[in-house]
């Protein structure tokens, strides 16, 4: 699934102009050497996620192409060495976003039959309830407060659930004319993958 229909339809959304903070970095020893213990182990090396232009909302601290490991990615059935970056940042709301493959031997070869893409965003999960209207299904991931829709021309599901940030936004799709592997039948337990790995409530 592109990323950009998520940008593009967020637009709608009211946004308002302001201030921004940056992100605050820990001095003491001790802090430092409790966050690097704490980091996940991502063989794929990514570059760092664009500036955020500064407004109203907070700006998205938590970033999945370094905080989400490589264990979680295999654990839900994509390929931690296809991480990509797909962030979306606009002037008043940024998806900081990472992406991953899904591959099966297609025809004799390995090719990509579906897509993960993991976005920390400073959208509310409110905003996207109202984006979504009666196409949105309230449910829990691993107890936290989330939502999930679909897109079926796109083959692709969404799971909207609150995060470090705002909102998580786990969106996966497949290509069902390549592989009998539905996302849509496995976004809600990708999506509690995803949750085990983000920082405790």
């Amino acid at each position: 699934m592109k990323h950009t229909s998520i940008g593009v339809s967020l637009a709608l959304i009211g946004l308002i102009a302001a201030g921004c903070s940056g992100r605050d970095s820990a001095s003491e020893p001790t802090d430092t050497t409790t966050s690097t213990a704490a980091k996940p182990s991502i063989a794929a090396s990514v570059k760092p996620a664009p500036d955020q232009p500064p407004n109203s909302r907070s700006p998205v601290k938590f970033d999945p192409c370094f905080e989400i490991g490589d264990d979680a990615v295999v654990k839900a059935g994509f390929v931690p060495k296809t991480r990509e970056r797909a962030d979306q940042v606009h002037d008043g709301y940024a998806f900081i976003s990472c992406t991953f493959e899904r591959q099966e031997d297609v025809h004799g070869q390995m090719g990509a039959v579906g897509s993960l893409t993991i976005s920390s965003t400073n959208v509310t999960l409110d905003e996207f309830r109202k984006r979504e209207g009666n196409a949105a299904t309230e449910i829990k991931v691993n107890g936290r407060e989330a939502i999930t829709y679909r897109e079926p021309a796109s083959e692709a599901c969404f799971v909207v659930m609150t995060g470090p940030d705002a909102t998580i936004d786990v969106s996966v799709s497949s290509t069902l004319a390549l592989t009998h592997w539905n996302a849509c039948d496995h976004a809600q337990e990708i999506a509690a993958i995803v949750e085990s790995a983000l920082p405790a409530k």
